[in-house]
């Protein structure tokens, strides 16, 4: 017999012949092979081990001093790669990394300063009405 998805509690109301005859039939089915499984839950989205443990760290506050003494050390490495170990060509090709940044983040700095500034007087603007 199919398993129509009624609760037990419906098949009380039946007569108590057919009841007991179904709880038989229940159990020889469940000593057979096939089984069924009545939980009900939502299945639960789990990270994988690596993901979670980056987006942990990612979260933290040790995130930005850690990624920025990587990012050093891999920039000076890669110098020291490309220099041959000779100290001249490595302190000019770091000066140049270095002015490079400050220039961007000169440029940055005032881009998004315009920007706040711009925010703040439409909103001074509006206040005025």
């Amino acid at each position: 017999m199919a398993n129509t998805g009624r609760s037990r509690s419906s098949g009380s109301s039946r007569s108590s012949k057919s009841s007991t005859s179904k709880k038989s039939a229940r159990s020889t089915r469940s000593s057979g092979s096939r089984s069924t499984s009545r939980k009900t839950t939502a299945p639960v989205q789990s990270e994988s081990g690596a993901s979670s443990i980056f987006s942990k760290f990612a979260s933290s506050k040790a995130a930005m001093p850690v990624i920025f003494i990587a990012a050093s050390l891999l920039i000076v490495g890669i110098d020291l790669l490309i220099s041959w170990n000779s100290y001249e060509t490595f302190f000019k090709i770091l000066g140049v990394e270095v002015l490079l940044a400050v220039v961007v983040w000169v440029i940055l700095t005032l881009v998004y300063s315009g920007k706040n500034k711009k925010g703040v007087d439409s909103i001074s603007s509006e206040d005025e009405v």
